[in-house]
């Protein structure tokens, strides 16, 4: 890990969907989403101009297990009493709650480089919109989250991104469940990524779409989850400062997994369990020389110390074997952590890391070996003011050539709710790239002020 020796981090995952893989991978939802090193919630979900290096940018499907019913967490209500609790539009046996953020203020660097960069006015319009069932068996959630930055002078074009997911919960019997889940995301590269041409003039639109399914049963302490998901990613074509087009259909993948988890619940609060998982990964046209076949196994803990800290953490192993001799095989150690903990009914910090072999079309490089790793803390000052601040690194080495990455980023922000419907945000973050790639590195720094509305 060039230039950076042990450096903290941070991001949160408020919102949820999140993405990530050399190319996006599947796609996660809100109450599954493993450790993410997103913006908090007025930052893109998926950042427009994401500063991680693409094996950092992913939209997986790592956990599809669900929990057994009885873990089920209630449906999200607004708190009783609280008079700034959007209360959202209620429909049969449903409630949607949307809301839209209309942000403006400054990039230093949208086009993220090195040097010469020329800040921008920038008007950022975020909508979100929830969806969550009311019945007394089985559950439906959904969401989507969209964010569009537009850049006022200059010839930078506008930049969309965003995500969808919707889960089914069948609750079968008392200790039995059935989660099945589709999702969809879409995020704009980084220019600049050694993912993608140096030679384009904006950033190429990535997309995936997945679906996944998941029965999770228990028989008295022992927990058995058995999951598969197939996922679709494309890449849109890039254009050059010339007008023309870059074809990036060889990178287009379509992934298909399958694991089974054995757990036993040493007590209501400690679940230690293994897990093994294979994929496979089919590239189209000239990229089918990047074909493979992965299998991970993983031992780990779901755990709840107290009711006041709760999570998951993991640890294993992963095999990736190419179908293309010349492009041999990878090997590596894989981690994934997520705690929640809750010191105060107004205080919540979430830490988040993750350890994994990504995909990359890079020449020369077998995979990305990424490494990321967070914390993020939400405060609510008041009833009518909620304060936030992350931190976070993300680091990727890819193996077999000389190359790595190091994202350092760190945001805070607030949140000021007139009433229920009504709030004035403010947000401000940093990020710093530094790359071993000539011209790779950038700093940025974006402040930004709007108005959210809720219902």
């Amino acid at each position: 890990m060039p230039r950076a020796a042990a450096r903290l981090t941070v991001v949160v995952l408020a919102a949820g969907l999140a993405a990530g893989s050399a190319q996006a991978q599947t796609v996660i939802g809100v109450e599954d989403a493993p450790p993410d090193l997103r913006p908090a919630r007025d930052e893109a979900v998926f950042a427009p101009v994401s500063g991680l290096p693409r094996a950092e940018v992913r939209a997986p499907v790592t956990r599809l297990a669900p929990s057994p019913p009885a873990r089920q967490a209630a449906p999200r209500r607004a708190p009783e009493g609280d008079p700034y609790a959007p209360l959202g539009i209620r429909l049969g046996a449903f409630t949607l709650r949307p809301s839209i953020t209309q942000s403006a203020g400054w990039d230093t660097n949208p086009e993220r480089v090195e040097t010469g960069a020329e800040g921008r006015a920038l008007s950022r319009t975020q909508g979100d919109l929830t969806l969550e069932s009311d019945w007394s068996r089985h559950a439906l959630t959904g969401s989507v989250s969209g964010v569009y930055d537009a850049y006022r002078g200059g010839d930078l074009e506008p930049r969309f991104s965003g995500a969808a997911d919707l889960g089914l919960r069948l609750d079968i019997r008392e200790s039995t469940a059935l989660s099945l889940r589709a999702t969809a995301a879409t995020a704009t590269e980084r220019v600049g990524s050694p993912e993608v041409p140096s030679d384009l003039a904006e950033g190429p639109q990535t997309s995936t779409y997945g679906a996944e399914a998941a029965l999770a049963m228990g028989f008295g302490r022992l927990e058995t989850t058995l999951r598969g998901a197939i996922a679709r990613s494309v890449n849109a074509d890039g254009v050059r400062a010339d007008g023309s087009r870059v074809d990036r259909s060889d990178d287009d993948f379509t992934e298909t997994r399958a694991a089974l988890r054995l757990g036993y619940a040493v007590s209501p609060r400690l679940t230690p369990f293994v897990e093994a998982e294979i994929d496979q990964r089919r590239y189209e046209g000239a990229g089918a020389r990047r074909d493979s076949v992965g299998t991970t196994a993983r031992v780990g803990a779901e755990i709840e110390l107290t009711r006041l800290l709760a999570g998951e953490v993991s640890a294993g192993w992963q095999e990736r074997d190419y179908e293309s001799p010349a492009r041999g095989d990878a090997t590596g150690a894989v981690a994934q952590a997520r705690l929640v903990w809750t010191p105060t009914p107004l205080t919540t910090v979430t830490l988040a890391g993750e350890s994994r072999l990504a995909e990359t079309s890079v020449a020369g490089a077998t995979a990305a070996e990424a490494r990321r790793a967070s914390v993020a803390i939400a405060h609510r000052l008041r009833r009518s003011l909620v304060l936030d601040a992350s931190l976070s690194w993300a680091g990727t080495d890819y193996e077999g050539v000389s190359l790595s990455e190091e994202l350092i980023a760190a945001a805070a922000g607030l949140e000021w709710r007139l009433d229920r419907g009504l709030a004035v945000t403010a947000r401000y973050s940093h990020e710093r790239l530094e790359s071993t790639r000539p011209g790779g590195d950038h700093v940025a720094d974006v402040a930004l002020v709007g108005v959210r509305l809720t219902r």
